[in-house]
């Protein structure tokens, strides 16, 4: 009898190659929403003040691929935001701001624990202007 083979847990660049390839499969912006001239999306982490990490702000044009996914800050986690469904499907609806939060779901090493659930809330927001119209800030 064969035992399946341990799966190891995908390293760093095995990520980062994974995130491209689905970038690269994903369909342009323009495709996706005709209507839209830029999306804005904001990723702002909630960490220990100790290992902040500085926010995240994304344009994307209608000749960028239409992909939502962001790999977890901490080099040594391998969680990867998706926002693509949330994104989409509020393209798809014609939404013009779409707010959320999420936790991650990757595994990292800490406290002299191996392998614990990492947590770190991410806070997003996702700004849609359409043609003619500017993108709005938050203050």
């Amino acid at each position: 009898m064969r035992f399946p083979a341990k799966k190891k847990a995908p390293s760093a660049s095995q990520r980062q190659d994974d995130l491209r390839r689905a970038r690269a499969a994903a369909p342009t912006l323009r495709v996706v929403c005709p209507d839209a001239a830029v999306v804005r999306v904001e990723l702002e982490f909630q960490a220990d003040p100790l290992l902040a990490h500085a926010p995240q702000i994304l344009s994307i044009y209608p000749p960028a691929k239409a992909h939502f996914a962001y790999a977890c800050p901490f080099g040594d986690c391998d969680g990867v935001y998706d926002l693509n469904e949330v994104a989409l499907s509020s393209l798809k609806a014609g939404k013009k701001k779409t707010r959320g939060t999420l936790l991650c779901s990757g595994h990292r090493s800490r406290d002299g624990k191996v392998r614990t659930v990492c947590d770190l809330a991410l806070s997003y927001s996702i700004t849609v202007a359409s043609h003619g119209l500017r993108a709005t800030t938050s203050a």
